[in-house]
């Protein structure tokens, strides 16, 4: 994060004006207050280290963080603007949300995200997708299943999420093997939209923080899931988790590279 954050960047889009559900910064001072106590009170020393870390955190000298609120709003500010500058010509650009079911895990200390990112790019490669992708990795809680589900929120440019190679690879995620002792109700684990409205579609992609997902069923008997905060414990573990990675550890790229703030397609063998 430090070096993107001190990396010249040009015509930052005012996402704060154009969103009016964006956080505001009393909001993250706020946000960042509770994760501070809750870390304070933990019987884990790293916690508790964690928490004077965020609260030395200011403007002049952050502390760079992705488990600091303050510090994770500045970057999705910049973040934001560098996406949706580069997806200017939104309609040839998706949405796409790959999800790895038989990758869940019981604890987060079990999660292995530099493999999972191998294995996404492999998984383009064999199916031969050369689209544009780039975006992050997330996991929740999922309360159903007991597990925290990994995925990833891509931005790719894409002219048909149905050609054969997109249908290839739909083909390699819906041979995952679930494990036996979770019940998936509904196994969809590609899902591609249009960019129809590129700064909230972007700003989603760009959460940086983890939930806890509750599955209801709406008034029409479809099922959907809801997200709230993470319980106390599994709250203090994902933000160690968090403070323990860097940015381009969620940060997932294929055909194009990153120098400084600029994106870049990259030739094709050179990923």
């Amino acid at each position: 994060m430090n070096k993107f954050m001190n990396a010249k960047i040009s015509d930052l889009i005012d996402v704060e004006s154009l969103l009016p559900n964006f956080e505001t910064l009393e909001a993250c001072l706020r946000e960042n207050s509770v994760r501070i106590g809750k870390l304070s009170r933990s019987s884990n020393y790293k916690a508790r280290q964690l928490a004077e870390k965020l609260l030395d955190c200011d403007e002049e000298e952050p502390c760079y963080s992705l488990a600091c609120h303050e510090c994770v709003r500045r970057l999705r500010l910049r973040k934001i603007s560098q996406l949706v500058r580069f997806s200017e010509d939104y309609t040839e650009w998706n949405i796409a949300t790959f999800i790895y079911f038989d990758e869940m895990v019981r604890e987060l200390e079990h999660l292995n995200i530099k493999r999972l990112k191998g294995r996404l790019s492999k998984q383009l490669e064999r199916a031969g997708v050369k689209d544009v992708f780039i975006g992050y990795f997330e996991v929740d809680y999922q309360t159903a299943y007991r597990h925290w589900m990994p995925h990833f929120h891509l931005l790719v440019r894409c002219k048909d999420a149905y050609s054969p190679e997109w249908m290839r690879l739909r083909s390699l995620f819906q041979k995952q093997d679930v494990p036996s002792n979770v019940n998936i109700r509904k196994h969809s684990p590609v899902v591609v939209q249009k960019l129809e409205d590129p700064l909230a579609q972007i700003a989603y992609i760009c959460k940086f923080m983890w939930h806890r997902a509750e599955s209801y069923v709406d008034t029409k008997g479809r099922r959907k899931t809801k997200k709230y905060r993470l319980s106390n414990s599994q709250f203090v573990e994902s933000l160690l988790k968090l403070n323990s990675l860097k940015l381009v550890d969620l940060e997932f790229m294929d055909g194009m590279r990153q120098y400084g703030t600029t994106l870049k397609e990259s030739v094709r063998g050179n990923r």
